[in-house]
């Protein structure tokens, strides 16, 4: 009997034994998915539009055409030194549509005036992507190159980078070739503040973009992406422009991993002095 008694006893220890083990086992299975889930970081986070009030009310920006310069708004080469300071190497396309658009990043707001006539595919798609709140889904500045250009373009949520497949080129109004690289008073080819799209051959633009951070002699003169279709414009811009992080250089994120992973936390963690334009939107058009 007393046999009995304690195989039962046994039997019942063992039955509790085995039922925390058993508790234990979903607890620690549990904490183990909260740590991973926590510690997921290769995605991007949720698509955050930025504030309505930005949308309503940028601030910094210029808010009409009818607030910039004549040598803003008509842009042209000239002999004697302007206002302008002899910017253009030779008259860009005049007449046409130009478009007004305010672009926010994390150093600062950018006024940017489109000209239909200088790049008509490169001034729509970059319109399009300005209507669809593209620039919303924090577009990584990656590839900032001091006195050179910074490079950008590639979607916050990599999902929408598949919806700006690669277009058609547009004429390039610069003048080609190593003898117009620059002119007798010192102007260079491609003006600080002009914007093109970063390419890899014929037809290759696509959502990727380059603004000139300082006068460049070598740009625009051949390469079939590097047409300007628009450029930055106002003092308060180029402050912003001018303050754009450089650190990096050409170890910032890399493409392959932008376009998989957006955004993301662990980008931001790995470079975390890396710049962002985070919002864009078309503030007044003009036909000319």
């Amino acid at each position: 009997m007393v046999k009995v008694q304690r195989k039962l006893t046994n039997a019942r220890r063992g039955g509790i034994i085995s039922t925390i083990s058993g508790i234990l086992a979903l607890f620690i299975i549990a904490y183990v998915y909260l740590v991973w889930k926590v510690n997921d970081t290769t995605k991007s986070p949720p698509l955050q539009l930025h504030s309505k009030s930005f949308y309503n009310d940028p601030v910094g920006c210029f808010k009409t055409i009818s607030d910039l310069q004549p040598y803003e708004k008509d842009p042209h080469a000239t002999e004697i030194f302007d206002p302008n300071g002899r910017r253009h190497m030779v008259n860009p396309p005049p007449n046409g549509k130009i478009t007004l658009v305010c672009c926010e990043t994390t150093k600062g707001p950018l006024s940017i005036l489109v000209h239909d006539k200088w790049a008509p595919l490169g001034a729509e798609r970059f319109l399009t992507m300005v209507n669809d709140q593209y620039f919303s889904s924090r577009v990584a500045m990656m590839r900032c190159l001091k006195n050179f250009i910074c490079q950008f373009g590639i979607a916050g949520k990599p999902e929408l980078n598949k919806k700006y497949p690669s277009f058609q080129d547009d004429p390039n109004w610069l003048p080609e070739g190593p003898t117009h690289m620059e002119n007798e008073f010192g102007t260079k080819r491609f003006a600080k503040g002009y914007l093109a799209y970063a390419g890899g051959g014929k037809n290759s633009r696509s959502n990727q973009l380059i603004v000139a951070l300082d006068d460049n002699k070598r740009l625009g003169g051949g390469s079939p992406w590097e047409v300007p279709f628009g450029e930055i414009v106002g003092e308060e811009s180029f402050k912003t422009l001018s303050t754009i992080s450089t650190v990096y250089g050409e170890k910032g994120p890399n493409q392959g991993l932008l376009k998989k992973e957006g955004s993301s936390e662990n980008i931001a963690k790995q470079f975390p002095k890396l710049d962002y334009m985070v919002a864009c939107t078309i503030m007044d058009e003009e036909q000319q």
